[in-house]
């Protein structure tokens, strides 16, 4: 018999998980935030006692970029508890086989060099992103607690890098870095105006196409065993200058029409992830060149616009 995969949510991960669904031998169901809302207990309750599923991939979230975690930290914590909680509360109630749910890199410490799975709780995070962060970070708690407790197993938690890709949130003011970039360069270009990007540039991050963040969460599925956290990251840095010019080079935009703006927050402090867990589970994985990936996503962008997601 098929195993049932609820996936949960269906944005950039949840999209591009059922943009592969048909290569892999499941049965899957997808909820969204309209049609389900995992703030509210009864909800989720609900949701798996209609869905009774094997296993989980648990994507859904209320995800923003630097902006949104300064502005609404109340909200960002609030939402995010109340969604794990119940999610990973209902999985042990309903006997889920498998669980990977979707963390952040924003729970590592501020003032670490490389993040790997087993630093996350030995230091603050970044100030800016504290409440969201916090809300993250308690993921890992919940699952060792039910560990102890319940004897639960196979439940993973996984920290994708900076993703991007279709049908990404493109939001020019609550959107992570690439698609508010995409976005912004889409506008500058119609408008005939300038390109204005916050900070200088210099800031790198380990950018992941979110196929390939997909792919890896159908194929953990396959492993009998599933590892307690996994970063999935690109397995190169690129600074923000690099990314807003090869987004102009495929928008056919001017590279010279691009203002930066100091007095903006910069973001985060480069770090770069150990990749060894992840290569002890996959050590022959291909990751998507950047530029194809940019690409496609930018190609989606154009010819979606107006009707994306913001």
């Amino acid at each position: 018999m098929r195993k049932r995969i609820l996936v949960t949510g269906e944005g950039l991960v949840g999209s591009a998980i059922k943009n592969l669904q048909n290569l892999y031998p499941y049965d899957f169901y997808f909820s969204s935030r309209k049609g389900t809302d995992l703030t509210k207990e009864d909800n989720v309750m609900n949701l798996f006692d209609c869905m009774k599923p094997n296993y989980v991939i648990h994507t859904a979230a209320r995800v923003g970029g630097v902006k949104r975690n300064l502005i609404s930290p109340a909200q960002q914590f609030r939402d995010n508890i109340l969604i794990n909680t119940h999610m990973i509360h209902y999985a042990y109630k309903y006997n889920v086989e498998k669980m990977i749910i979707f963390s952040s890199t924003c729970v590592f410490p501020e003032d670490i060099d490389v993040i790997r799975e087993d630093n996350i709780h030995k230091g603050p995070p970044y100030r800016g992103h504290w409440a969201y962060a916090q809300a993250k970070r308690m993921i890992d708690i919940q699952i060792d607690s039910y560990k102890q407790q319940y004897g639960i197993t196979n439940y993973c938690s996984v920290i994708p890098g900076s993703m991007f890709g279709e049908n990404d949130n493109f939001d020019l003011e609550d959107g992570h870095v690439i698609p508010s970039l995409i976005h912004k360069c889409y506008l500058a270009k119609k408008n005939s105006s300038l390109l204005e990007v916050w900070g200088d540039g210099s800031v790198t991050r380990e950018f992941v196409y979110a196929q390939d963040v997909a792919r890896v969460c159908l194929e953990l599925l396959y492993r009998e065993e599933l590892p307690e956290r996994l970063i999935i990251s690109g397995e190169r840095e690129y600074s923000i200058k690099e990314i807003v010019d090869k987004i102009c080079n495929i928008s056919n935009f001017p590279k010279d029409k691009t203002k930066w703006l100091l007095d903006k927050p910069r973001g985060q402090s480069d770090r770069t992830s150990d990749h060894s867990i992840f290569r002890r589970y996959f050590p022959d994985f291909k990751f998507t060149d950047i530029d194809i990936a940019l690409k496609n996503t930018i190609e989606w962008f154009s010819k979606n616009y107006p009707n994306i997601r913001i």
